[in-house]
């Protein structure tokens, strides 16, 4: 990339962070000024318990607000059959009920097209070739997706091209696919950072002289290194055959031959990935009849249009978690089922309490995949169905959290450090007896799994003359998959 270009993608990257802080500010501020009012009670406690939480749920609150300021009174009330407030409660209940941003990410959106950021650390050299010190890259490979300890600095670990085979004696040696005199030879190599491995295990080194000593080999004086061309003389006082020689050494990045010295260095760049949201209205329809809302009114003494919005806001909730875990199931099945046994006789043993202490490695198992596969992340929420949640409360590092109804999806409890849900047993969603396991990335706005951008709700609604009331409310949002990796799904056999 040129230095104009990755000039350009920091200061789009600064722009990002500037505007996530403002974003966050503003937030903050609007949790306190909606919290003096009714429609915001609760938000400062909410706050204490779950920040992101609280100012999603301002910042919807703010949204809605700013969408019915367009709009007087008595369209609202005819549209929405309902006062204004509550139609900013309806919201309310709904972001703030909701556990989808708890699990995943939730991104509050201003416009219907807004872009959610992502960075790239990237190589940004292609150094794959061993001419250009066999360094295992390739331009555009990730750096948290590889593992290249030499891509930075002088330091290069090649094989030899003889296989020392049938021969006790090798000379003029290079390392594989290098020429005397060319590339990272052409700079010389650094004395006293020359190594020989046998299987990866050092057996020899040099003495900053020429020389190469060997730990119990034959030193008769022909094993030597070039430091000019890197031609590399051994003798072994028997043949190693069937072994991997290999040489580690510096190349000198200092050598004063110009332009040409860093043309093998290593270089590293930032890509900003930018995924737009198309937001778009998912509708929840609602139903009642006038009759109903007269009895309301008249006999039990309830307000018709508070009841309303308690259903509406707290199916709103639910549908918003349940479409995110059917999501999350779509992708976590593209990285196949993983799958932990609970027969405890046929693991041998003593008790089905001894044999679920093991879920726990199982999941660790699952993370330690993800870690070794990108590099980052673990898991740090779960998504369990009925029974398999009991076999997780089976463990000794489970505890309870009672804090919100058993209804829809829930907060059960930690198992560890790690978050527990639970949802109702379905299909498209996850069966009583499988976990959906995913890393949540507490920094917000880099590397996630999914993350969903939520910009407003809109509602409409008809008076029929027969006496009932039908209308919708939408939720405008959008959803994107930035890491399917991170999300896993777990099956436990033999409940």
């Amino acid at each position: 990339m040129s230095k104009h270009g990755r000039m350009m993608e920091e200061q789009v990257k600064d722009e990002f962070a500037r505007a996530t802080t403002k974003r966050r500010a503003l937030a903050e501020s609007l949790i306190k000024e909606w919290s003096d009012l009714e429609i915001g009670a609760g938000l400062e406690d909410l706050y204490a318990k779950n920040p992101s939480k609280a100012r999603n749920t301002a910042l919807a609150i703010t949204m809605q607000e700013a969408h019915l300021k367009q709009l007087n009174e008595n369209i609202i009330s005819t549209s929405f059959q309902m006062k204004p407030e509550n139609v900013l409660k309806v919201i309310r209940l709904g972001v703030a009920n909701s556990n989808r941003g708890d699990i995943f990410t939730e991104y509050p959106l201003q416009t219907t097209d807004d872009a959610f950021y992502h960075i790239d650390m990237t190589y940004e050299k292609d150094l794959s070739a061993n001419t250009e010190g066999a360094r295992n890259v390739s331009a555009g490979d990730k750096i948290y997706e590889g593992i290249n300890p030499y891509y930075a600095g002088e330091q290069v670990r090649l094989p030899l091209l003889s296989s020392f085979a049938s021969a006790t004696q090798q000379t003029n040696l290079l390392p594989a696919g290098m020429t005397a005199g060319t590339d990272i030879l052409a700079n010389g190599v650094v004395p006293y950072t020359v190594l020989i491995l046998q299987n990866g295990a050092v057996i020899g080194s040099d003495d900053g002289a020429g020389n190469i000593n060997f730990v119990g080999m034959d030193t008769s004086g022909v094993n030597t290194i070039d430091y000019a061309t890197g031609e590399v003389d051994l003798k072994f006082a028997v043949a190693p055959a069937s072994v991997t020689i290999e040489i580690m050494f510096n190349w000198n990045s200092e050598s004063g031959r110009g332009s040409e010295d860093f043309v093998d260095f290593g270089t590293v760049g930032i890509a900003l990935r930018k995924t737009r949201f198309n937001a778009r209205p998912h509708p929840l329809g609602y139903s009642f009849t006038t009759m109903t809302e007269l009895v309301l009114g008249t006999t039990l003494g309830e307000n018709a249009e508070d009841l309303l919005v308690g259903a509406v806001g707290d199916e709103h909730a639910r549908a918003r978690d349940y479409k995110a875990i059917a999501r999350a199931r779509m992708v976590a099945l593209g990285n196949g089922i993983s799958y932990f046994d609970a027969d405890f006789a046929g693991a041998g043993e003593r008790s089905d309490y001894d044999h679920a202490q093991k879920i726990m490695s199982k999941i660790r198992s699952i993370g330690a995949e993800i870690y070794d596969d990108i590099k980052r992340g673990q898991i740090n929420r779960a998504v369990a169905g009925s029974q398999a949640l009991v076999y997780l409360q089976k463990h000794k590092q489970w505890s309870d959290d009672v804090t919100q109804p058993r209804s829809g999806v829930y907060k059960a409890g930690m198992l560890g450090d790690i978050e527990v849900y639970s949802c109702p047993a379905n299909s498209n969603l996850v069966a009583n007896d499988e976990i959906i396991l995913t890393f949540k990335n507490p920094e917000e706005g880099l590397d996630v799994g999914l993350v969903f951008g939520v910009l407003t709700e809109i509602s409409a609604s008809l008076a029929y003359p027969h006496f009932y009331k039908k209308g919708n409310v939408a939720t405008v949002e959008d959803n994107q998959t930035i890491n399917s990796k991170f999300i896993r799904l777990l099956k436990i056999t033999n409940l």
